[in-house]
């Protein structure tokens, strides 16, 4: 599940992950996992694809039910939409 604190330490590191392994502090990597940061990226790569128009009506759907299904809050899902 996707918080706003997973958020927050993704931009922290501006979405570059070898960063994050070789800088994070203990607490991050505590929070933060490979599967989280994975996440997070392939949703704002969906996001993106919608906001440019490249994304199907089906398509879009999915994206809505897989933020619903992996993100906390709606300040969570605005957060990334916000990112992308």
């Amino acid at each position: 599940m996707i918080t706003l604190k997973h958020i927050e330490i993704y931009k922290s590191y501006n979405g570059d992950g070898d960063g994050f392994v070789r800088c994070a502090t203990p607490e991050e990597k505590a929070i933060m996992d490979y599967k989280h940061w994975s996440l997070i990226e392939s949703l704002i790569q969906d996001i993106s694809l919608v906001k440019k128009g490249l994304a199907s009506e089906t398509y879009m759907k999915t994206i809505d039910e897989r933020l619903k299904e992996n993100c906390d809050s709606k300040e969570t899902i605005r957060a990334l939409r916000d990112m992308a």
